[in-house]
């Protein structure tokens, strides 16, 4: 009788465990077609069609992160107008659209002087600053959804992955880690400058946080993998 007790006892526990982790997880084939609804609907495109840098967060209900969700105009950020979105991220000036389920920003341009100006960074711009940025108020407009950050081209060694520059976000992503339900954080292509160094190393800062994707089309993301001892998936590095 006990050694039955025992049994159910260890079953109930390892049901529990994998529902815990289901619920935790984004399905990834649903967030390949989330980050293909971001390209199709917001993302920052130069007059001459040339692609720019642009970031993006939602924090959505928990079934639009699981399996068979297909995000479509009428079922998902509906009250997000994609032309209102775009046209706040192309501005230079502020750089920062704040909705109702959806964040997103562009670079914004920083004069310091005639002489000096420098671009900050779209990542920054939705991260920081870390206890009151507009990431946290996003979350804080539901508890356990499916929270979502992506970026066009990863984020930057020399700032946001700097844990010595003002401008990283590594604070940001530890409260968003305090933050229930669903997490991931994805990006699609890999910024310029960085290719080589060593993002082995630099991409593990963000995947010992909150779990890290690659997001190649609207069919394809890989995890990245990279918690602990775990090396990144060579598929989301250069």
């Amino acid at each position: 009788m006990r050694f039955a007790l025992f049994l159910n006892g260890l079953l109930l526990l390892f049901l529990l465990a994998d529902r815990t982790e289901s619920v935790e997880s984004v399905d990834i084939t649903t967030l390949a077609r989330i980050i293909n609804f971001f390209e199709q609907n917001y993302k920052r495109v130069d007059a001459d069609g040339h692609a720019r840098q642009y970031a993006t967060a939602i924090n959505v209900p928990m079934q639009q992160c699981q399996p068979n969700f297909v995000p479509a105009q009428n079922n998902f950020l509906t009250q997000e107008i994609p032309a209102n979105v775009k046209n706040a991220i192309t501005d230079e000036t502020n750089a920062l659209y704040q909705g109702a389920e959806l964040i997103a920003a562009g670079t914004k341009k920083v004069v310091i002087s005639k002489k000096k100006q420098y671009n900050m960074h779209s990542e920054s711009l939705l991260l920081n600053p870390a206890g009151n940025s507009p990431m946290t108020k996003l979350l804080n407009k539901r508890k356990d959804g499916c929270s979502v950050f992506y970026t066009f081209e990863s984020p930057c060694v020399d700032t946001c992955l700097n844990p010595k520059n003002d401008h990283n976000i590594l604070e940001g992503l530890k409260k968003w880690k305090e933050h229930g339900g669903i997490k991931a954080f994805a990006f699609k292509n890999f910024w310029k400058f960085d290719t080589g160094k060593d993002l082995q190393s630099e991409f593990k800062k963000i995947a010992a946080i909150v779990p890290l994707y690659r997001c190649v089309s609207e069919n394809v993301c890989y995890a990245c993998k990279g918690e602990g001892n775990t090396a990144i998936d060579s598929r989301c590095l250069p």
